[in-house]
């Protein structure tokens, strides 16, 4: 059976294609269904519901109110024949379109978090809560972007030391991230930041002027192999950063805690490599 479904890709090399982008489709706020049927429209171009439905497997009344949740996103059009057509955008101006919308809607909500903050905070002064002690906990984090604001988040509290193991693909990541401009921002008040990472170029990513190795953070390079990454601050916080072999930023994970007792392992293995 296997061997059946791996000779059909081979015939079929456009069914993983169409496969990455429905899911790329999703990462915009589209459903499946809407991503199967707004690629379909890009592909065969104006087709009635009835032809939609007929291609994708969705049923016919399914299909309308999909078509219509494209058509109020903007990125779908319909047309005046009888029977009725829809066509897409093209996929550039497509993505474009929900990418502004998807900006429009976090814009929307950063400005109204004010708002939000004085609506808890009305609940909270009708509502007894008990106090409690920090506990230990953990937390996993799905994927890259979720794994970077939880870096960014636990750099933004650092009040004395950050201490940081990686691989140079991690290293660049950071850097397109622009979690290594943090961390500069973060020696100019006073935080130590000690890096450690078999990166050869590494002070290239961390504000080193041109012909020069000098950084304002505290970097080793080490020859010896990376066991793990992770970011650790002030000796209170830890999140490690779990390599995935597909390289895949979706599937990317991440795993962070407070326990003192783990955090203590890490730091022994950061110190074990200067």
């Amino acid at each position: 059976m296997a061997t059946k479904m791996d000779e059909f890709k081979v015939t079929n090399p456009n069914m993983e294609i169409e496969s990455n982008l429905v899911a790329e489709f999703q990462k915009l706020d589209l459903t499946l269904n809407e991503a199967r049927i707004l690629l379909f429209l890009m592909t065969h171009g104006s087709s009635t519901a009835s032809d939609v439905s007929r291609h994708t497997g969705i049923q016919r009344t399914e299909t309308y109110n999909y078509i219509s949740t494209l058509l109020a996103k903007g990125v779908v059009f319909s047309t005046f024949d009888r029977p009725q057509k829809y066509y897409s955008l093209a996929v550039g101006q497509a993505i474009d379109c929900l990418v502004q919308t998807k900006q429009n809607a976090l814009l929307s909500i950063t400005d109204k978090k004010k708002g939000y903050q004085e609506m808890v905070e009305a609940i909270l002064s009708t509502t007894v809560v008990p106090e409690s002690d920090k506990k230990e906990s953990y937390q996993i984090v799905m994927g890259e972007n979720s794994i970077h604001a939880k870096i960014k988040r636990m750099l933004a509290d650092a009040k004395e030391e950050v201490t940081i193991l990686v691989t140079d693909r991690n290293l660049v990541n950071f850097y397109h991230a622009e979690i290594t401009d943090q961390l500069i921002q973060l020696t100019g008040k006073g935080i130590r930041v000690k890096l450690r990472t078999p990166c050869k170029n590494a002070s290239e990513y961390l504000g080193a002027e041109e012909g020069s190795k000098k950084t304002p953070i505290s970097l080793k390079t080490t020859s010896k192999v990376i066991p793990v990454n992770f970011v650790l601050v002030d000796n209170t916080e830890l999140t490690l950063l779990l390599e995935s072999n597909s390289f895949k930023k979706s599937e990317l994970c991440g795993f962070y805690t407070n326990n003192l007792s783990m955090i203590s392992v890490f730091r022994f293995i950061f110190d074990s490599l200067i």
